[in-house]
């Protein structure tokens, strides 16, 4: 019992979250082609025309960003959506690993996050769902058991880790 209760509880969360309704697709792309054009206009306008704005000096240090606003922009770059879009909270984090939950502002249901780091020392986004993740998706990273105890082969068989 010990060992599928965290599949039930998976089940059931997957379950309730499917009762939710799809947000509602928009009706055309006016906002994106005008983003697209402005931003396409400006970097145009950037490379015909020289900065204005000095560097700053070489013994300026740049702010240290912690792990949680790393953590956040590698979220906010693997779902594509905009910093107020985002509703985010960190779970655990041991300084090589972390997890945590997501979902858009507004939005009843959300999704766990898993994520490590990778040899260069940057936050990679492992998994984001509701239910088991695939071996192939965590394997580069040594998640807890107790975090994740159970992963899905490419034949979709659930394996204990």
């Amino acid at each position: 019992m010990k060992k599928t209760f965290p599949i039930i509880l998976v089940f059931i969360f997957t379950l309730a979250c499917s009762l939710v309704s799809p947000p509602a697709t928009p009706q055309s792309d006016e906002g994106y082609i005008a983003t697209t054009v402005s931003l396409t206009t400006e970097a145009m306008l950037t490379q015909i025309t020289p900065p204005t704005v000095p560097a700053p000096p070489a013994t300026q240090i740049s702010p240290t960003l912690t792990d949680e606003e790393l953590i956040r922009q590698a979220l906010l770059i693997k779902l594509g959506w905009t910093a107020a879009e985002l509703d985010f909270s960190m779970g655990n984090n041991t300084g090589t690993v972390a997890n945590g939950t997501v979902k858009k502002v507004n939005d009843m249901a959300g999704a766990a996050w898993f994520a490590g780091k990778n040899s260069s020392g940057d936050w990679v986004i492992a998994y984001i769902g509701q239910g088991i993740p695939y071996c192939s998706e965590i394997q580069a990273f040594s998640f807890p058991t107790d975090w994740i105890s159970h992963c899905m082969d490419a034949s979709d068989n659930v394996i204990e880790r």
